[in-house]
């Protein structure tokens, strides 16, 4: 029954165990298997019956000598949000603390098949993507090895066995409730369920895992290219591998580990978009950014104008340009005396720019010259002290200010 080829005689586990019959089942197998274990138990309280389920945890380990630890958590911990997510970094702390004091190689778990196909279940249903459909048998969390060594059983023999080996537990009624979308579904829906019906759902999960699989080794290469470049052209990406790389892009900018479809399936319209160049709000903090073929993801910032002025000619610089008093051509222009004050200051609506052949629009020439639509807030114009636009660093100058032999140059 249990999966010991997932397991090591010479090593110490952490042990997580409620006192339902899983996790007792799991409890005595490991016992009389002679495996080295730490039992943690944690009472959130939320039941009036809770003291049962510490009394039949505490009694096993009192009779079979296992060093047992118990935690009691306050209502306070967990009056707001969702408690089963609160609940379980509440329980994974606890684990981590004995984890460490004990030098564990792992955290052993009662999970079943039951519980597997429930998970494939609800990420079928729910419309979110995450790394693996089901449960693992191993995953790291915390920097701690997850081992799940009964995933292949079904939960009644693990009441049966419970029953013939005479190993008490208290079941937890509330998981015979409807309160919570785990519940619903397993109390409603997956317990018409044959075991065929289970074992098609669970082959059907493998095979995507599988897939999923072969097209992340094909998307790691890409990744590695977008994190050295900051950016990556969608000429790299095959169609096929656009969805995963969204996927792996925005997971990890959103630090977050599930991500909607209807999110990367919005990202991709963008992309696919006619539109050259486009910026969309992933999060109040985080842009999709999509410059003609390019794509990426940054932090917003506060879209802040900006105006310096300069009485003489000066190194300087700030976050949005540098003034150098040498440089590439065209960031340059010369300059003289009935020139200063200079400014250096953001594009205004309105703006033009005296040139060769007549007066243009600096938002055209933006357009024109392919500057990335969020950069065009912030770019740096040079004026003189008529305030006349004679420099747009790397796009044009006016006309007058034209040469060779330029003694300020302004770095975009």
């Amino acid at each position: 029954m249990l999966e010991e080829r997932l397991l090591d005689h010479q090593a110490t586990y952490i042990v997580g165990v409620s006192g339902g019959c899983d996790s007792m089942a799991l409890l005595d197998l490991l016992v009389t298997h002679h495996y080295h274990v730490i039992v943690a138990h944690v009472n959130y309280q939320l039941r009036n019956d809770t003291e049962l389920d510490y009394q039949v945890v505490h009694d096993y380990c009192q009779s079979h000598e296992v060093p047992f630890h118990y935690k009691e958590v306050s209502h306070d911990d967990y009056q707001e949000g969702n408690f089963q997510a609160i609940a379980r970094n509440i329980r994974y702390q606890f684990y981590q603390e004995l984890y460490k004091q004990y030098h564990a190689s792992g955290v052993i778990l009662g999970h079943h098949f039951d519980d597997h196909v429930e998970t494939i279940y609800m990420y079928l249903e729910r419309g979110s993507e995450s790394d693996y459909i089901g449960i693992q048998e191993k995953s790291i969390v915390k920097g701690m090895m997850i081992i799940r060594p009964l995933l292949h059983v079904y939960k009644r023999d693990l009441r049966s066995y419970c029953e013939h080996h005479q190993i008490a537990y208290h079941d937890d009624y509330t998981n015979f409730q409807t309160d919570f979308t785990r519940d619903l579904i397993r109390n409603t829906i997956l317990n018409t369920y044959s075991d065929e019906e289970k074992q098609a759902l669970a082959l059907k999960a493998k095979a995507l895992n599988k897939k999923r699989q072969e097209k992340q080794e094909a998307v790691w290469p890409l990744l590695e290219k977008y994190h050295q470049q900051g950016k990556i052209s969608l000429d790299e990406i095959d169609e096929d591998l656009l969805y995963p790389f969204l996927y792996n892009l925005l997971k990890e900018a959103m630090q977050t580990k599930a991500i909607k479809r209807s999110l990367i399936e919005e990202v991709i319209h963008q992309i696919h978009s006619p539109k050259p160049n486009i910026t969309f709000a992933l999060s109040i903090h985080l842009l999709f950014i999509k410059e003609y073929n390019n794509i990426y993801v940054q932090t917003k910032h506060q879209e802040e104008g900006y105006s310096y002025q300069f009485d003489h000619l000066e190194i300087f610089d700030c976050d949005h340009f540098h003034v150098r008093l040498s440089g590439p051509l065209n960031n340059g222009v010369h300059v003289d005396e009935e020139d200063f004050p200079l400014t250096i200051r953001t594009f205004q609506s309105g703006d033009r720019i005296k040139m060769k052949g007549g007066t243009k629009k600096v938002s055209r020439l933006f357009i024109d010259r392919k500057i990335p639509a969020h950069l065009r807030k912030s770019y740096p114009l040079l004026c003189n002290a008529q305030g006349e636009i004679i420099l747009i660093p790397e796009v044009a100058k006016r006309s007058e200010y034209t040469t060779t032999n330029p003694n300020v140059f302004v770095i975009k």
